[in-house]
């Protein structure tokens, strides 16, 4: 009778066990998912409670060694299940082995500085419902070729992306309204980039030293660029000004030496200096006068050609 009670007693142990690291949802398709919950004393991962049912990955977390990492969708604290909502600031900051990473699809924010540096890393995938990527989050991610951003971000932080200098292509998805600035600067093998329509400002030195950039179309929306936003941008060859852009600022389009031609809308009321500064193929039309425009030093120093189109 003890044995058998000892039995029964091992056997409800490893049934807890079991529910101790599993859970079973049911999707909206009504299909039943089982998800696994990882307790935080069998991880290396670190996370900060944020509130009854969500934490936060954190930079308390040592990534050293690691080339792979997954991050869980559900974690045990002292017995209770959270979901990972966040992944919080400096997280995995310089990271140099992590080639790979899993983000759950919980996740709504990548915080400042989150995958800085981590030289490695070849891919990554945001899941679904992240709508912020922070300030440098990305940075310095030379290795890295491909991301997928999902649609549902609407905010991407100053120099998020920038020295990836391996990224090809990226879409950046119709809910963000501002480049901020650095944001893809030294982005050296980029070709090929969309702007959403719904973009109204592009923030300085956006895409300085995209060097492999061969042409951009902003949107008419826009009514901001910022200085040395394409400076340095040597393989663009064609690119349009909306006309809601009043003015051009210093270094603009510094040393684009591709640019063959450009026409600078009449709504233009100053050109900064150096804007063209270098572009030695380009003919420039201006749709205006000399008198309506007020133009800084060396504006189109070395430019091919300058023309008004109003006395």
């Amino acid at each position: 009778m003890k044995k058998g009670l000892l039995a029964l007693g091992a056997l409800f142990a490893i049934c807890l066990s079991m529910l101790a690291t599993d859970m079973v949802v049911k999707q909206k398709n009504g299909v039943d998912q089982k998800i696994n919950v990882v307790d935080t004393s069998e991880t290396f991962l670190r996370f900060k409670i944020l509130s009854d049912s969500t934490v936060e990955l954190t930079n308390e977390s040592s990534c050293r060694g690691h080339e792979s990492i997954t991050i869980p969708e559900k974690v045990r604290i002292e017995g209770k299940v959270y979901t990972v909502t966040s992944i919080g600031e400096w997280a995995f900051y310089g990271c140099r082995s992590l080639t790979s990473i899993n983000i759950p699809e919980g996740v709504t924010s990548i915080g400042y500085f989150a995958f800085k540096g981590c030289r490695s890393l070849t891919s990554i995938k945001v899941p679904e419902g992240v709508t912020s990527i922070g300030d440098e989050a990305f940075d310095g991610c030379s290795s890295l070729t491909r991301i997928k951003i999902p649609k549902s971000v609407t905010s991407i932080g100053a120099s998020a992306f920038s020295k990836c200098s391996s990224l090809t292509s990226i879409k950046i998805p119709e809910g963000v309204t501002r480049i901020e600035f650095d944001a893809f600067s030294d982005c050296s093998s980029l070709n090929s980039i969309n702007i959403p329509e719904g973009v109204t400002s592009i923030g300085e030195n956006a895409f300085s030293d995209c060097s492999s950039l061969t042409s951009i179309k902003i949107p008419e929306g826009v009514t901001s660029i910022g200085y040395s936003a394409f400076e340095r941008c040597r393989s663009l060859t064609s690119i349009n000004i909306p006309k809601g852009v009043t003015s051009i600022w210093i270094f603009t389009f510094k040393e684009c030496s591709s640019l063959t031609s450009i026409k600078i809308p009449k709504g233009v009321t100053r050109i900064g200096s150096d804007a063209f500064r270098g572009c030695s193929n380009l003919d420039i039309v201006i749709n205006n006068s000399k008198d309506n425009v007020e133009v800084g030093a060396d504006a189109f120093k070395n430019c091919k050609s300058v023309k008004w189109l109003k006395d």
